[in-house]
This record gives structure tokens, sequence and C-alpha cells, in this order.
């Protein structure tokens, strides 16, 4: 069996007339991603929709010129500028699903407004060749470009800081769903747990909290930077900068599917 192909897709998109979105749209992007899968495979859209599943799929925000209206929480988007989006798929059986939309349709509907796709760019990067391009570093740094927030089972309430024993055994976990092989397991998520509590911290950081609105819902995530560092140069480091280099296709927390959780990797001068 094969390592699976994690895949992006950019979507360039015009709106055919002017019409107003949330300011924050990262919802939107997950209902026009799963509206598309809809349209090609009705059962696999039903189950993405389920809760406290993990989804392997993640969403960007919708990136267009923003030109606020007045106090409201809302946008206007213009039809002369476009209107940016990306899907990521974890597993590479999901994509012939997306590509057959795009073989069929050329436009997707937000609120009943029509956007026309201009243009698809696609990236990927399989699992083994994440694996193989990683190398251990004394210090790294992640963006947190969208708001972020992190389970914290039992307690009622979310985390609010990237402590590394809340982001990265999530991530492994969501890798072992998503990749055919190169399993840790139980065993080795374990054992990596404990590595990260003896070995790796935060160094510097800079974070802000950030409130949403996503339709009749409210929701507080940080945005920001922080910089992790490790004792050890060992194979659990490089295990780490791999788990760092997924984020960017999975995200990382709670509502990664709707936009939350968008990270960037920056390796830092030794």
């Amino acid at each position: 069996m094969g390592w699976g192909l994690p895949t992006e897709f950019i979507l360039e998109m015009y709106a055919v007339k002017a019409f107003s979105l949330p300011v924050f749209t990262g919802y939107v992007s997950r209902g026009i991603f799963l509206n598309m899968l809809r349209w090609v495979n009705p059962k696999l859209s039903e189950e993405y929709h389920k809760p406290n599943i993990m989804k392997p799929y993640s969403v960007t925000p919708l990136y267009f010129k923003r030109e606020r209206l007045g106090k409201e929480n809302k946008c206007l988007l213009n039809p002369n500028y476009p209107c940016l989006m990306r899907i990521r798929l974890l597993r590479d059986q999901d994509t012939g699903y997306l590509l057959d939309y795009f073989r069929k349709k050329n436009t997707v509907t937000v609120y009943g407004e029509t956007l026309q796709i201009s243009s698809i760019g696609v990236q990927t990067k399989d699992y083994e060749e994440l694996e193989k391009e990683s190398k251990p570093v004394k210090k790294f740094r992640l963006y947190f470009k969208t708001p972020t927030y992190l389970a914290s089972l039992g307690l009622g309430y979310y985390e609010l800081f990237p402590d590394p024993i809340k982001v990265f055994p999530n991530l492994m976990r969501l890798w072992d769903q998503c990749t055919s092989t190169k399993k840790f397991g139980k065993q080795g998520l374990q054992e990596y747990k404990g590595w990260l509590l003896k070995n790796m911290g935060v160094t510097e950081y800079q974070l802000k909290t950030r409130m949403v609105q996503m339709g009749r819902k409210k929701a507080v995530g940080f945005v920001g930077w922080v910089t992790y560092e490790t004792k050890t140069i060992d194979e659990w480091n490089t295990t780490t900068i791999m788990l760092a280099k997924y984020a960017e296709y999975s995200n990382i927390g709670g509502n990664r599917t709707g936009g939350f959780g968008v990270t960037k990797i920056l390796m830092k001068n030794q």
C-alpha cells in the first residue's frame, strides 16, 4: 500500500455580482467544500458533516479584498477582485471526487450567490516525502495565521496556548488515521508524549486572542507565533518537524475543518 497523498487545491474565484460575507469565513469555506462533495458523493458529504469524528480535510477562510459594511459584522465581496480559497485533502482517495466536480462544474454557490472558478492550482506532497524532507533542528517557529484553540478533555473549556503536549500528539493521531503506512500507534504516541514532556518547550511567543462570529455562534482562538526549542537532536525531534509541516495541510486544533488553526512553520537559524 502507498503512503497516501495530501493534496491542496487553490481556487481563484470571482463573484458574478457583489454580495456580503461575514468577516470570518472559515465555516463558509467548509460549506463550499461539503456542497461540492455532496454534488458528486452525497454519502461521503453526509459522513463529513457528522460531529466528533476526525475528518481527513481542512480549509482556509476565503481571502479577498475586504470592504467593511459599516458597523455590521460583514464585508462586501467585490466582483472586480479575486476570492481565494484553499481545500486540503489528507487522503488521496478523496481527491478524485473533487476532480470529478471540477470536470463537471466551474461555479460554486454561497448564500445563493454564484462564484465563477477562474483557475485551480494543485499542490501535493506525499507522506513519505514529508518524512524524508524533515530534518531535526534545535528550534523552530510556528505561525498561527487564523484563530486556534485546543481541546482540554474533561475540563469544560478550551486551551488558548499552544503547549507542545497539546499540539503535536493530536497531529500524530491525525497522521495515523490518514496514512496507510508509517503508523505510530498507541505505543508510539505514548513514547512521543513522554519525549515532549522531557525535551520540548516554548522559549518565545507573541500571541493574542481573537473572537470571531460563526453564524449565530462565537468562538475565541489565539493568533500569532510561538518558538519551540528541543533539548535533543534525535528521531522524535525529526518527527516533530514532520508533524509541524503536516499541519500546513491539516490545520491545528478545534474547528480545523472550518478554517481555524491555519499554520506555517519557519525554521530558526541555529
